[in-house]
């Protein structure tokens, strides 16, 4: 295996990545390809190069659902919007980061939150979704927002109804939960911008980046929540994935309420 890794440094960089992230990676594409010994892999590697190009295209690790972690979304419609609420000004705009929003299930699960918010609270929050993800690919379908069947999961029946329009084999997103989003090609390794260009300056109240970290190496993780913290409001909420909640513990974040994945910045 580390044969393997080593061959690859050589045409991939994958230096900001967690080791056993590759090494799984790798177990996965051997697995696909029926191959059992390491020397198999590593003789394909050598005779065919569009196999690299498939593997650095798998780092582009792209899965989410829509309301992935309901503790988490029904945190945050039953404490964080109604703190924020109170937070803010008549007619302020409450900036929200998706921090790697995949397909668009993350931004649009957060847009149905903000919208359900608005109908029963007697306070209507102005709010801004800033979506990045580093895939273009990616962005398009988040753009597009259309899902098949399967991927409507975990959304209720009520919910795909409301929000959602059958076109076919697939369901297309509501116009008014686009109304307020700006999708965005970001990288987190990018040198020369810690956070959305088309936010300008930041200044985020909440910052929703669930099951990315895990992929990178600790150092690469530090920078990017240190980033995190220099883009985020006094009072902000930063938002992480559950494999992903010992790493703020670690490092002295509070989690506004037990396993809700959400903390205070």
């Amino acid at each position: 295996m580390n044969e393997i890794i080593k061959r690859l440094q050589e045409s991939i960089d994958i230096s900001a990545y967690n080791s056993n992230f590759i090494k799984k990676l790798i177990q996965h594409r051997m697995a696909d390809l029926k191959l059992v010994e390491v020397s198999d892999y590593m003789t394909l590697l050598e005779n065919d190069l569009s196999e690299f190009a498939i593997l650095d295209s798998k780092l582009k690790n792209s899965y989410s659902r829509f309301f992935r972690n309901r503790l988490t979304f029904e945190t945050l419609s039953q404490v964080v919007l109604p703190r924020v609420a109170n937070q803010k000004l008549v007619d302020a705009e409450v900036r929200v980061w998706s921090a790697g929003c995949a397909g668009g299930h993350e931004v649009y699960s957060l847009a149905i939150l903000f919208e359900t918010f608005n109908k029963i609270s007697s306070k209507q929050l102005k709010y801004r979704i800033f979506a990045t993800d580093r895939d273009y690919t990616e962005i398009e379908k988040a753009v597009l927002g259309e899902y098949n069947r399967q991927g409507l999961g975990n959304l209720t029946i009520s919910e795909a109804d409301k929000w959602f329009k059958p076109i076919g084999k697939y369901y297309k997103i509501n116009p008014e939960l686009k109304k307020f989003v700006q999708f965005e090609l970001f990288d987190f390794l990018d040198k020369e911008c810690i956070c959305p260009r088309t936010s300008i300056f930041g200044e985020f109240d909440i910052i929703m980046c669930a099951n990315v970290l895990i992929y990178y190496n600790e150092e690469v993780q530090q920078q990017i929540i240190s980033n995190f913290k220099k883009c985020i409001a006094d009072n902000g909420f930063l938002i992480t994935g559950e494999a992903e909640r010992e790493i703020f513990i670690c490092k002295g974040f509070s989690e506004i309420y037990p396993q809700s994945c959400i903390f205070i910045v």
